[in-house]
């Protein structure tokens, strides 16, 4: 008659009384939201929210890795020195609640949809749990370490997390880097990177007119012109560039900016004055000088430097 009574009283507690006891008794200053997690867990599981009790323990782990001085569970059972049983049992507990939790947390509706938690699954995180938060009470009472761990939780947020480069970026690093095979593909001219041959550079053959007077400035001042040239990674279009072919196709250069000071654009163009304002330029350090040092043509004058001081294109 007793061991039914026991039995029934264990089954309608997920969170032993003593252990909650233990942890309002362990410091003068309680850990008041742990002890919240454990009415929590023992009302969800009276009441077989299983699901409930699932993410509530999760949110026990995610509370007291400071109380041992750490930043997450993780360094917890990975860093703390001895306590062999404990870090076994919290290691187990943050594998096994982790999908569970997330299922309950993040999983869509769906019209066909089961409870995947069940009073078994969590009946399996009962002991290890009980060992956890024995463990917590004790390390409370002898060693208070929730302003050591606080300190490395802030220091951890502090560091923002390396960005990761996009294509675009990537694409800059291997123009200037220069390793570059030319070939002749399909009509187009393309340049392959040797580094990683998703990244390519596709001259494209869509001709069409263009003359500006920086154009015009050279023995064939008619025979220019302009064409499409794509970054491509993995076939996909990344960026195009429209170049300009002058004297011919004996140079070949990206099309420059153009700016046109505010007090002589269209409207406040003065049209009896014939003066011409337009001012061309290329960004040192923009990716399409960087492309056009890489794939142009520069004829007798050599570089681009030599193209702008002909053309009077101003490099900034």
């Amino acid at each position: 008659m007793k061991l039914r009574k026991y039995l029934t009283i264990s089954r309608s507690q997920f969170v032993e009384a003593s252990l909650i006891t233990a942890l309002q008794s362990c410091s003068d200053k309680s850990p008041v939201k742990l002890i919240e997690h454990c009415n929590s867990l023992n009302n969800s599981y009276k009441r077989r929210n299983y699901t409930t009790v699932a993410i509530v323990i999760r949110g026990v782990l995610d509370y007291i890795p400071t109380i041992f001085g750490f930043a997450n569970t993780t360094q917890v059972y990975s860093e703390l020195q001895g306590r062999r049983t404990f870090k076994d049992a919290l290691k187990q507990l943050d594998q096994a609640s982790r999908n569970l939790a997330d299922d309950g947390l993040h999983s869509p509706a769906r019209k066909d949809e089961t409870l995947k938690v069940s009073k078994l699954t969590v009946d399996n995180l009962q002991g290890n749990l009980a060992i956890v938060l024995s463990e917590t009470a004790t390390q409370l009472r002898t060693k208070d370490l929730r302003d050591d761990g606080n300190a490395k939780l802030d220091e951890q947020r502090a560091v923002k997390p390396k960005r990761q480069k996009s294509q675009l970026e990537t694409f800059e690093d291997y123009i200037v880097n220069k390793q570059w095979t030319e070939q002749e593909l399909d009509g187009d001219t393309v340049w392959i990177c040797e580094t990683d041959n998703l990244y390519q550079i596709h001259s494209r053959g869509d001709y069409d007119e263009f003359s500006e007077l920086w154009t015009q400035v050279y023995p064939d001042k008619n025979g220019s012109g302009k064409h499409s040239v794509d970054l491509v990674y993995a076939g996909t279009i990344i960026k195009r560039f429209t170049f300009i072919y002058c004297d011919g196709g004996r140079i070949s250069v990206v099309m420059p900016e153009l700016y046109i000071a505010p007090e002589h654009r269209i409207p406040n163009k003065d049209w009896n004055d014939k003066t011409d304002y337009r001012e061309y330029f290329w960004k040192k350090d923009s990716i399409k000088f960087k492309l056009m040092k890489l794939i142009g043509s520069f004829y007798i004058y050599n570089t681009p430097e030599g193209v702008a001081k002909h053309s009077n294109i101003q490099i900034k």
